[in-house]
């Protein structure tokens, strides 16, 4: 941990952090085009059931008249077109990001960050919005292999947090925090609903008044 602490709050990104949706749709819809998939074109309401899930279940989904190996080759090249452009133009937050990470640290919390996106998506997320000092630890898919359960796992072992809470936006975020054991925290205003009765906040910023 950059922060010495044994408390974090793990953040989800798509739907929990930010909206990238839009943006995610013009730089794959370039990046198809460009691998010949001229058949192919995703819209926001195609992509907004997807997120949270992992890149191989994307690529069955877009890519179904191709091999996965093949289909997952092509969604390379869309996540590296798709991760240089949120690099450069960033999304729509939900909140002043950096000023809710600077209030946790002030209370002693760590900030921590599990997606199950591709290697490079958190990395863009960070350095766009300049948060790279603000975020303690993150881990995700691309870099692992794994799951988000694995990971949540994977992140608390490595950085011996004593007490943590994920704050994510679907029932699959809550499904991993239970299979991982982590307190969950549903983040009410993004993309999915939780079939559960959870913790919930309807604002980014209200997660430090929620722990």
């Amino acid at each position: 941990m950059k922060h010495k602490t044994s408390s974090a709050v793990i953040f989800d990104m798509d739907g929990t952090l930010w909206d990238a949706i839009d943006n995610i749709v013009i730089s794959w819809n370039k990046a198809l085009a460009q691998a010949g998939e001229t058949g192919v074109h995703v819209t926001r309401e195609g992509i907004t059931g997807f997120m949270g899930k992992t890149m191989d279940q994307f690529a069955k989904a877009l890519l179904p008249h191709h091999p996965l190996e093949q289909a997952m080759e092509i969604m390379q090249t869309l996540e590296k077109l798709e991760n240089d452009y949120l690099r450069e133009h960033g999304a729509v937050l939900y909140a002043d990001v950096g000023k809710v990470f600077q209030k946790l640290h002030g209370e002693g919390h760590g900030v921590c960050i599990v997606s199950n996106c591709q290697s490079g998506y958190i990395e863009a997320f960070l350095s766009h919005y300049k948060l790279e000092e603000l975020v303690d630890d993150f881990e995700c898919y691309g870099n692992t292999g794994h799951g988000k359960a694995d990971n949540l796992k994977l992140l608390i072992g490595r950085n011996h947090l004593k007490q943590y809470w994920y704050l994510g936006d679907t029932q699959d975020d809550y499904n991993a925090c239970k299979e991982a054991g982590v307190p969950f925290i549903w983040a009410s205003y993004g993309f999915g609903s939780v079939n559960e009765r959870v913790p919930r906040i309807e604002r980014l910023e209200e997660i430090t008044d929620m722990i």
